[in-house]
C-alpha cells in the first residue's frame, strides 16, 4: 500500500515538474517576443520621426543609424535580428526570428502579425487599392513629367520593353494630394499613357501601397508583398 502511494506521489511530482517547466518555457517565450515588439517599437519610432522630416519613409535602415548587414539585410538591435522592408514611400513591414518563429509589422494597419503576415498585408493592400480606384475616380489633375535617355532605357530594360516614349507621372486628387505617381508609355498620337512598373498609388487620407503594372496586359494589376522575396 505504501509502495503504491509512494509510486503515486512520484508521478504526480513528475507531472507536476512537467507543467511547471513548461510555463516557464511558455512565459520565457511570450517574453521575448514582448521584447521583440518592445525594442521593434523603438525603430517603428524613428522611422516615423524620419518621415516626419522626409515626408517619406527611409528606403534603408542605415538613414536612421541602424546599419544592416551587407549578405543578410538584417539589423542586429538589443540582441534581436530586424528586417525592414522599405514597401512604399509610406509604406513599410518590420521583422523579427524567436525561437517559435517570426513576428512581422506592417505599417499602414500598425500591427503585428505571427508569421510573415502576407495574407492579412495582402489583403489591406487589395482594399487600400479598391478605396484608391473608388477615390481616384473624380478627374484630379496629371502631370507627365520627361525622363532622361539614361532613366528610359533603365526603365524600359527592367520591364522587357524594347521601345517607347517614357513618362513619369504624379497625379493629384481634386484638393491637391498625390493620388499616384509611376512611370507611364506615351503614345504621342493617341495622347494617352499606359502605366508600367511599380506605382505608388495613395487614398485620400494618405495611406499608400505599391502596384505593379503587368506590361502584357491593358487592365491587369498586380498587387505585391515583397517581402516573399527575401528570406526571412
Amino acid at each position: 500500500m505504501k509502495t503504491k502511494m509512494i509510486i503515486g506521489k512520484t508521478a504526480m511530482s513528475i507531472v507536476f515538474s512537467i507543467v511547471v517547466i513548461s510555463l516557464i518555457i511558455i512565459s520565457g517565450n511570450y517574453y521575448e517576443i514582448y521584447l521583440g515588439k518592445k525594442y521593434g517599437k523603438d525603430i517603428i519610432s524613428r522611422l516615423e520621426q524620419y518621415r516626419h522630416s522626409h515626408g517619406m519613409y527611409p528606403t534603408k535602415l542605415d538613414s536612421i543609424d541602424l546599419f544592416e548587414d551587407q549578405e543578410t539585410s538584417e539589423v542586429m538591435f538589443h540582441g534581436y535580428s530586424y528586417i525592414y522592408y522599405f514597401m512604399s514611400d509610406c509604406e513599410f513591414s518590420l521583422s523579427f526570428d524567436k525561437k517559435d518563429g517570426t513576428w512581422t509589422y506592417y505599417s499602414n494597419t500598425d500591427k503585428w502579425y505571427a508569421g510573415d503576415g502576407i495574407d492579412s498585408i495582402n489583403e489591406f493592400r487589395h482594399k487600400l487599392y479598391s478605396q484608391y480606384l473608388l477615390e481616384s475616380r473624380d478627374n484630379g489633375i496629371v502631370l507627365f513629367h520627361k525622363v532622361g535617355d539614361k532613366e528610359k532605357d533603365s526603365v524600359l530594360t527592367y520591364n522587357n520593353i524594347k521601345s517607347g516614349k517614357v513618362v513619369y507621372v504624379i497625379k493629384r486628387y481634386k484638393n491637391g494630394h498625390i493620388a499616384a505617381k509611376g512611370y507611364s508609355l506615351y503614345n504621342d498620337k493617341t495622347k494617352r499613357a499606359k502605366r508600367i512598373d511599380t506605382w505608388t498609388i495613395f487614398t485620400q487620407n494618405g495611406l499608400s501601397t505599391s502596384v505593379s503594372y503587368d506590361v502584357e496586359s491593358t487592365h491587369k494589376v498586380v498587387i505585391d508583398y515583397l517581402q516573399n522575396k527575401i528570406n526571412l
